[in-house]
């Protein structure tokens, strides 16, 4: 049995509402005991002063890019980074060359972290056959294979048909749907935010409704189909205040947002 004792540090365990300096002994790569002051004979000792002791971090959006684009990113080289930064879990994007939009195409993403075996890779299927918006994928073998949400990351859904049907046919697996909410006809070419700086810059911009009229039409289409609706990346205050409202309704939508989303601007440029 291969022990380690990890001491003095500060235990934050949000799941438990727990914060505070506790050791933490972990029998063959499984946690036994978190309390004060836990002593044993045959452990490794990591000293953790200082540092802060949490469960790992799970991502829900990454870009593993793996197959078609691997001078981008493979699921080892992803799979290294989030060892370092402390996940343990991430969902990958299925913006793959080919798309995740088949059986076939899950269960290589499975297999192939499965080799890598540093972390636990799950994929996210696509919304519609090779991202096209044009059809929707056989979202039951997709989540048969082991696809934990569907998405067209990076295109979105134009048509609102099919964004009602994807809600839809995902609650027969209580999966949701991940929305890139851009209306490309108002985006089309732009830039940087519109305002002031694009102004100055002499750069197009892309107006705020770009993002909010998508959040707001797949909010009321979530609504009238009792769907599970995720919006990737939100990057403004009006999409904010809309999922507050939707909260409010009792409409079953969550969101994320980036780093560089809410630690950067455009007057950085």
């Amino acid at each position: 049995m291969t022990k380690m004792l990890i001491k003095n540090g500060l235990v934050v365990d949000p799941a438990n509402k727990v914060e505070e300096k506790m050791d933490v002994l972990v029998s063959n790569g499984k946690i036994e005991k978190v309390a004060k002051n836990v002593s044993t004979d045959d452990a490794k000792i990591i000293d953790a002063t200082g540092f802060v002791v949490m469960p790992g971090f799970i991502d829900m959006h990454v870009h593993f890019r793996e197959p078609g684009y691997e001078y981008k990113e493979t699921i080892q080289s992803g799979s290294d980074a989030a060892v370092k930064g402390g996940y343990t879990t991430v969902c990958c994007m299925p913006n793959t060359l080919p798309p995740i939009d088949n059986q076939a195409m899950v269960e290589f993403i499975n297999l192939k972290s499965k080799q890598v075996g540093l972390i636990d890779v799950l994929p996210i299927g696509t919304i519609t056959k090779e991202r096209k918006g044009e059809e929707l994928a056989p979202v039951g073998e997709l989540f048969k294979a082991g696809a934990v949400a569907i998405s067209d990351d990076g295109s979105c859904i134009e048509n609102s048909e099919i964004i009602r049907r994807a809600l839809e046919y995902c609650k027969m697996f209580n999966i949701p749907v991940i929305e890139h909410c851009e209306d490309v006809n108002l985006s089309a070419d732009g830039l940087i935010n519109e305002g002031y700086y694009s102004t100055l810059l002499g750069l197009k911009g892309i107006p705020k409704a770009a993002e909010e009229v998508i959040v707001a039409r797949d909010i009321l289409i979530a609504r009238e189909v009792s769907g599970k609706l995720h919006i990737a990346h939100i990057s403004t205050e009006g999409s904010i205040e809309l999922l507050s409202w939707a909260k409010k309704q009792g409409i079953n939508v969550t969101a994320e947002v980036t780093p560089h989303h809410f630690t950067l601007d455009e007057s950085m440029l």
